[in-house]
């Protein structure tokens, strides 16, 4: 039974204070327990870590029925979803077993949606357009060093007519990581991916833009294009230095060691072009081919000339000599007609070279290899460090020609220094992480501030609340004797040893204010009782002290 007053004392003395004062007395404790829990609440609260950067919002459901599936707390911050970083690995596999997410770009499942009965040729082409964009795009994100890619494609319409054709276009938009660069290769390679998958579509007709909005591919026989060839061409310069440096470095290092020896190589290159065709006939040696010889002959006998009378004439009359000789001219024959003609043809040695000479030659090098200086133990046993000798220096030197393919007759030069390095310092370890920034030193931390909290507010306010309640017994004795009507000796007849007032008559509580009197005004009346007779208000304040006991 005692038990029992001393539980329901609290509620009793409540229930005899002001009304005013009890509202404040309820919304504080109210306000104290919403503190509480709060802190609690706070203190258990994990740490959310994102488990999916940047997901697309057509997403956003299958990923959060997925979580709710699996009773795990989320949050939307943006386009991110934020989980307890506890559960954030074994969420990202199961979201990935089943294929979550999907990505911002879609392929070939498009086509499996449902589409409307009355859908166009128009629509069909568009979406299957759409879908091979996202299939291509999704080829060349997988690609090393790419974070996402866009591809766009310019298919036009087919024609009937072979002179109206004109062939398909398509321009690639990639992302990469900080610190990746497309090589050459990769870059070849995705203009021919994206050629081979579009019909009619030439490699010239893909363009290749990174983020920064650099132009990565060049159109043949633009100004452009003469600018992707000096690039190409400092390149390749580049890459035959380096692999002569790297030569020369392994060529000495076992040597002489890694840190001791410095090279560089400058290559001077000729990358012109040049295309010979010559024809050569040799004079010696020639050889008959063909030979082709006609003769004609002719004699004549009897009768010569025209038939008729001018040929038909009497021999001439004779002359008489000078010896008395009779002498007659015979009549002249006709001349003999001989005709000769001969063709001879020979077979020349001819030679006809054609020389193409590829670009690239090598016109000159330039090597220049720096050694440091030997290390060796002196008398006294300390390490110290000597240059080396000219013998040394000269047996290099022929190793260095020998490893570049030196070449007098080029004018190529190579110079060998020894000098001494500069000892590099060595690496300071990085330091600690301090203790107040380690990140398990947060997690205590919320447990020790909300235990601090939880103990203010249970010794600070629930504590003294909950004794004032326990020793509140309405008003002080000592104000009945400064009521009217109400005289000292039937106050102290009511006074009992607890200190406390028993139950006073209705005649002694006429000019008493009640309990629903104003606070403010019993206060003053108890502070006039303790003016007027301080031995009678220290007697009221011991036996409220002796009840406390």
């Amino acid at each position: 039974m005692a038990d029992q007053d001393a539980l329901l004392k609290p509620f009793r003395s409540l229930s005899r204070m002001p009304a005013v004062r009890q509202l404040g007395l309820l919304i504080g404790l109210a306000f104290s327990v919403a503190l509480g829990v709060g802190l609690v609440s706070w203190s258990q609260e994990p740490n959310f870590v994102p488990l999916v950067a940047n997901l697309p919002e057509r997403e956003i459901p299958a990923v959060v029925s997925v979580l709710e599936g699996e009773g795990v707390k989320y949050r939307m911050q943006g386009s991110s979803l934020l989980v307890p970083a506890g559960e954030v690995h074994n969420l990202r596999i199961k979201l990935a077993g089943q294929g979550l997410p999907k990505g911002g770009l879609r392929g070939f499942e498009l086509l499996d949606e449902e589409q409307g009965f009355g859908t166009s040729s128009f629509l069909e082409t568009a979406r299957f357009n759409q879908a091979l964009e996202g299939e291509l795009s999704k080829s060349v994100a997988a690609l090393d060093g790419v974070k996402n890619a866009r591809v766009h494609l310019a298919i036009p319409k087919r024609s009937a007519f072979l002179r109206d054709r004109t062939g398909a276009s398509a321009s690639v938009l990639v992302s990469l990581y900080p610190g990746s660069k497309l090589s050459d290769v990769q870059i070849a390679g995705i203009v021919h991916l994206i050629a081979s998958s579009v019909p009619n579509m030439d490699s010239d007709s893909v363009s290749i833009v990174n983020q920064k909005g650099e132009l990565l591919t060049f159109a043949a026989g633009s100004s452009s294009s003469n600018l992707s060839v000096s690039a190409e061409q400092r390149g390749y310069a580049r890459n035959l230095e380096e692999d002569y440096s790297k030569r020369i470095f392994e060529l000495l290092a076992p040597i002489l060691g890694a840190e001791k020896v410095r090279a560089q190589v400058t290559a001077d290159i000729d990358f012109t072009a040049i295309e010979r065709t010559s024809e050569i006939y040799g004079r010696d040696n020639a050889s008959t081919r063909s030979e082709q010889i006609s003769e004609e002959r002719s004699t004549a006998s009897g009768g010569y000339g025209v038939p008729g009378t001018l040929s038909n004439q009497p021999p001439p009359e004779g002359v008489i000599a000078e010896n008395n000789a009779v002498t007659s001219t015979a009549v002249a024959a006709a001349p003999e007609r001989v005709s000769k003609q001969q063709t001879k043809n020979y077979e020349l040695d001819r030679t006809i070279s054609h020389v193409n000479e590829m670009p690239g030659n090598i016109r000159r090098l330039s090597v220049g290899v720096v050694l440091d200086y030997r290390e060796q133990i002196s008398e006294s046993g300390e390490a110290e460090r000597v240059p080396l000798s000219d013998e040394e220096l000269q047996r290099y030197t022929v190793l260095v020609k020998e490893a570049v393919g030196f070449s007098e007759a080029r004018g190529d030069s190579v110079n060998l220094v020894n000098a001494p390095f500069l000892s590099l310092p060595e690496p300071e370890a990085l330091p600690d992480v301090p203790f107040w920034k380690q990140p398990w030193l947060l997690n205590v931390g919320k447990q020790v501030l909300a235990a601090v909290g939880i103990a203010l507010l249970v010794f600070g306010v629930l504590r003294p609340v909950m004794k004032s309640l326990a020793s509140y017994s309405g008003p002080a004795p000592g104000l009945v004797g400064q009521v009217p009507g109400l005289d000292a000796p039937a106050v102290a007849g009511e006074l009992q040893p607890g200190g406390g007032l028993a139950n006073v008559g209705t005649t002694g509580r006429a000019g008493l204010p009640g309990s629903e009197a104003d606070y403010a005004q019993q206060l003053a009346i108890a502070q006039n009782v303790a003016r007027e007779d301080p031995r009678r208000a220290a007697q009221v304040v011991k036996g409220w002290v002796s009840e406390d006991e």
